[in-house]
């Protein structure tokens, strides 16, 4: 969530006076699993980005505003911790959408 509100700071901070932010959040169960999506409708997410998102100490954010930690945390503790999937998709100048998914335990009914 962190990262979609930065996302779209810095998209309503770029000059276009006709953008209007979003972050949406949305849930759905899917087979054997419940599935969370977060978008915005930010700048988007370029394909080396992408690349790396994951990854331990990776930051685009400036010295002093990130440590690169918040999703590789983030995705340890979905498929580590809970055995399920963070994902992102994303198209330049439209926003992200970051997905995740974790699998249903117990006799819970979905």
């Amino acid at each position: 969530l962190s990262n979609a509100f930065d996302a779209v700071r810095e998209r309503a901070q770029s000059g276009d006076g006709e953008y209007s932010a979003s972050v949406m959040i949305s849930t759905r169960a899917v087979e054997g699993a419940v599935e969370i999506r977060v978008r915005d409708n930010g700048g988007g997410i370029p394909e080396e980005v992408r690349e790396k998102i994951f990854e331990p100490f990776f930051t685009t954010k400036p010295t002093g505003s990130g440590t690169g930690l918040g999703l590789s945390l983030s995705f340890d503790i979905v498929t580590q911790g809970h055995g399920g999937t963070l994902t992102v998709e994303s198209t330049k100048g439209e926003g992200a959408t970051f997905v995740v998914t974790l699998p249903v335990k117990g006799s819970a009914t979905l």
